[in-house]
């Protein structure tokens, strides 16, 4: 018998103004922040899509969390995860090939930012990457002054600061040394932090950290007894049907690196994306207490079929909309077409061919996302 237990959820997309306030409390992305499941079924990322408008700097090593996001994109082919340089409806925008040219370790890069702001007014974050160069400059002239600086100056723009890939230097290396003068600078200033290199550290079980065994961009590491390993390669050997090594197949070339390094930073780049728009990290779904709009289904627990007993909210136009049934990994396994009309009638869908199992309802309701689990 399926589990179909009536949660309700509704996402309002609307201009979130803690989106433009001084956050209380350092935002930080790091491997801890590499857990599909919870972006899967999240409010916050059909928010972030209607409400960000984002600018990336980046050369190869940046590239990293473009190609885990179009990895994600294609894998969940009912468009959660959808991207583009032009944004759209449905679309998160990231201008990130040719305008920002470069990475934050050459020099005028501030002034790139400067420029791109000027030129679009729209833009409300700006994240900019490394290449190398992290441990080779003098952070406090080149980066964190340069970047708290503009901050002041954009006060309605969100900056994003990163740490720069892994070398291969292990814990006590001059990498590792940078890396944590940036995570200090972001901790003690509330700033928000994209943890490239600890997103490095560590496979997606999170148990291990491969830096206190040298392990460098492309996931290789030193194994106590003097062989070399790949913990990525390693990880995707032994999890052969897990959702991460799905979304893997899809990656042609991870730019330095192993695929699964990529798909954890597209993951981790959506978790950026939905704190900057509030989630806390502690909820998925947004209750409503508005009776009028609830959305009522039965019978629940459901082995045949299931009817929504209200469905005057979609009255919007005499368009249509889509139902989505979506198993607990996130694929689509039912989409059922309803037209829109003004009277009450039941929608009846049949699940017979489902399997015993936990399942999300979803309808996007332009601007209204609707998901009972």
């Amino acid at each position: 018998m399926k589990t179909l237990n009536a949660i309700l959820s509704i996402c309002l997309l609307f201009v979130c103004p803690a989106l433009f306030s001084q956050h209380q409390k350092p935002i930080i992305i790091n491997h801890k922040s590499v857990d599909l499941s919870k972006i899967l079924n999240n409010n916050y990322i059909s928010k972030a899509k209607y409400n960000l408008n984002i600018g990336y700097g980046h050369t190869s090593h940046g590239s990293q969390l473009i190609t885990g996001m179009n990895a994600l994109m294609s894998y969940f082919e009912d468009g959660r995860f959808n991207w583009s340089s032009e944004g759209g409806p449905g679309y998160l925008k990231i201008e990130e090939d040719g305008t920002l040219y470069g990475d934050c370790g050459e020099p005028g890069w501030d002034d790139l930012t400067r420029d791109y702001l000027q030129n679009n007014p729209k833009c409300n974050v700006i994240i900019w990457s490394w290449c190398g160069q992290v441990n080779d400059v003098d952070l406090n002239s080149h980066y964190l002054s340069k970047m708290n600086q503009l901050e002041k100056d954009y006060p309605k723009v969100k900056f994003v600061y990163m740490t720069g890939h892994l070398e291969g230097e292990g814990p006590n290396g001059s990498l590792e040394r940078a890396n944590n003068h940036i995570r200090q600078f972001c901790i003690n200033n509330n700033k928000i932090l994209y943890d490239f290199a600890d997103i490095e550290k560590y496979d997606p079980d999170g148990t291990v950290n491969y830096d206190e065994f040298f392990a460098d961009d492309g996931c290789n590491y030193q194994k106590p007894g003097g062989e070399y390993g790949n913990w990525a390669i390693e990880w995707l050997q032994s999890h052969p049907d897990h959702i991460l090594a799905k979304i893997c197949e899809l990656v042609s070339e991870c730019a330095h690196s192993e695929s699964l390094n990529c798909v954890m930073k597209g993951i981790a780049s959506w978790h950026l994306w939905a704190k900057l728009v509030g989630w806390e990290d502690n909820e998925t779904f947004v209750e409503s207490d508005n009776k009028e709009n609830q959305l009522f289904m039965y019978p629940n627990p459901a082995s045949e079929f299931i009817e929504i007993s209200k469905n005057h909210f979609l009255n919007y136009n005499d368009d249509s909309r889509q139902i989505k049934i979506h198993n607990i990994l996130g694929q689509c396994l039912i989409v059922h077409e309803v037209p829109i009309s003004r009277c009450e009638q039941p929608i009846k869908i049949d699940i017979s061919t489902l399997t015993s199992g936990v399942y999300y309802l979803t309808i996007d309701n332009i601007g209204q996302l609707f998901v009972k689990k």
